[in-house]
């Protein structure tokens, strides 16, 4: 074939690369622009015209404009050619007024001229920190192969030269074929990116070579039978256009494309492996999202539900809760009614007593009601603090029984104690220790039948852990209902208890109160036997025997 032949292949091979070429001589005239130049920097065709058009020509169109943003177009003009005349090879990227991204490659010739390739990278950019490796191996391969170029300039015509040099600098491995699908140009990312031998790179080579390679190399293709080979080989040798992003057996991701053109087929090969990795990460970011909203979304149904439930608890507290606080209150006030009437001296002396006596036990009553209240508030707030000392437990617990003696003997209840013989001083607060105590005692006493017997008992667990005990004959609680009658307001709801005072709050704050102690309570109980209250303190608070 002759060189002007040659020349005409690798043209037809320029006009339908996916970038844009464009080539200056030396004085900065036209001597070269593809189609896709002319699309991507989106230029009137009659503004290039070969050995006319000067780039002063088009960077004025440019500027004119706005492509270069605002400010004085000579000056921008003026700028851009300065760069120019430095005659350095570059490779930036620019943002277009209409968005889009494109790469400008530019490279000096031999005889001082210069040749452009354009390149739109819009959709490349999101992907832009895993493709910059990329990016920099194409560097290396462009300085690489301009410095083979040179070496090389001697055999080669110019124009030859110049046209090659645009096809090296291609991302993409190129292979052209002629209409009898024989290798007529290419590219060395052709041989590359396929791991093509060495036996294959020269021209006249048919493609089924090529595609037999693909099929049968351990490392790209893969087992096929005879059948599937033909039916490509029928496709490849009716010019049947192809477009398809292929995983290799060694993992990377490759786009093979393959066009005819006028003269043949053109095919290409571009290694799009960082491309489909950035978007398995932005796949799975996105995921990951997705199940971090799901996962809070199911987190706020559980704190709506939980919150929900407090609503509905500290309302049926509310509810509960009037009788203990009207009770008292109608007392006081009626029997404050009836010392202030006009004839209220006719009241006997034992009767004004009486009404007195009254309005204390009521006002008293309410008092406690307010202090359980406010006791649970302030735990639940972690502002309870407590005055712990060393203290002496069996003089807490006879207060205790002291405090509930006179409701146990109105009632007939049996108070025994089983306690050691010389107790370990206890390191708590004796305030709140009395508090627990008292609650369970009196809890105990309300709803222990007449006749029955209450014991408060002091031992020690296999950790020598401090266990508290009361235990009584009463009616006991249900199974189902251990756990509700040790939450905040909660009570059972049924006749015998309703007629007892209580707001609810006694064994909840026996349990916060002993938490705060760092122990735990346990409540064990069977209904009509009786139930045992266990407050269990670490033995770390213990400070020895007491004397």
């Amino acid at each position: 074939m002759s060189e002007q032949w040659g020349m005409e292949l690798t043209h037809t091979c320029l006009e339908y690369l996916d970038h844009g070429i464009s080539v200056m001589d030396a004085d900065f005239n036209l001597v070269f622009v593809n189609l896709k130049f002319i699309e991507i920097l989106d230029l009137p065709p009659n503004l290039l015209v070969a050995g006319k058009t000067r780039l002063e020509d088009v960077f004025r169109y440019n500027a004119e404009r706005g492509e270069y943003g605002p400010g004085d177009i000579e000056e921008q003009i003026a700028e851009r050619m300065g760069l120019a005349y430095l005659r350095e090879p570059h490779d930036f990227e620019r943002t277009r007024p209409d968005g889009r991204r494109i790469r400008v490659v530019g490279n000096p010739l031999p005889d001082g001229g210069f040749v452009t390739t354009y390149s739109d990278i819009t959709e490349l950019a999101n992907s832009r920190e895993k493709l910059e490796e990329a990016n920099n191996r194409l560097d290396e391969r462009v300085r690489q192969r301009t410095l083979e170029l040179a070496e090389r300039r001697i055999e080669l015509s110019e124009k030859a030269t110049t046209l090659e040099t645009v096809v090296q600098n291609v991302n993409a491995g190129l292979g052209l074929f002629d209409n009898n699908l024989r290798l007529t140009l290419w590219n060395e990312l052709f041989f590359e990116i396929m791991d093509f031998p060495d036996t294959l790179r020269k021209k006249g080579t048919p493609i089924e070579d090529f595609i037999m390679h693909v099929m049968t190399h351990d490392k790209v293709g893969e087992e096929i039978s005879e059948e599937i080979l033909e039916k490509l080989l029928n496709n490849v040798r009716s010019f049947t256009p192809f477009h398809q992003v292929r995983k290799q057996l060694d993992g990377r991701y490759l786009e093979v494309t393959r066009q005819p053109t006028p003269a043949g087929m053109l095919v290409t090969f571009v290694d799009v492996t960082d491309q489909k990795e950035a978007e398995l990460v932005l796949r799975q970011n996105t995921q990951k999202l997705e199940d971090m909203v799901e996962e809070r979304t199911s987190e706020l149904r559980i704190a709506k539900e939980v919150a929900e439930k407090a609503s509905r608890t500290k309302s049926q507290f509310l509810a509960n809760m009037s009788h203990e606080l009207r009770t008292p209150l109608n007392a006081i006030i009626g029997f404050s009614e009836l010392l202030m009437m006009d004839d209220y001296a006719i009241l006997d002396k034992e009767k004004r007593k009486e009404y007195a006596t009254d309005i204390n036990n009521a006002g008293e009553h309410l008092l406690q009601v307010i202090n359980d209240i406010l006791d649970v508030a302030k735990i639940e707030a972690n502002q309870i603090q407590l005055m712990e000392q060393d203290m002496d437990l069996k003089a807490i617990i006879d207060s205790c029984l002291q405090m509930v003696s006179v409701s146990a003997q109105k009632r007939k209840l049996i108070l025994t104690t089983d306690l050691p013989d010389n107790l370990p001083v206890l390191f708590a607060d004796p305030t709140r220790i009395k508090q627990i105590i008292a609650n369970l005692l009196s809890n105990s006493v309300k709803f222990t039948d007449e006749g029955g017997e209450i014991c408060t008992r002091v031992s020690f667990n296999a950790d020598q852990d401090i266990v508290i005990s009361v235990t009584d004959t009463g009616i006991g609680i249900a199974q189902e209902h251990i756990d509700h009658v040790q939450t905040q307001f909660g009570q059972i709801q049924s006749t015998y208890n309703r007629n007892h005072q209580g707001t609810g709050l006694g064994l909840s704050l026996v349990r916060l109160l002993t938490e705060s102690h760092d122990g735990y309570f346990k409540l064990e109980s069977e209904l009509g036997v009786g139930t045992s209250a266990h407050v269990i303190l670490p033995h770390s608070r213990l400070k020895g025997l007491a004397a």
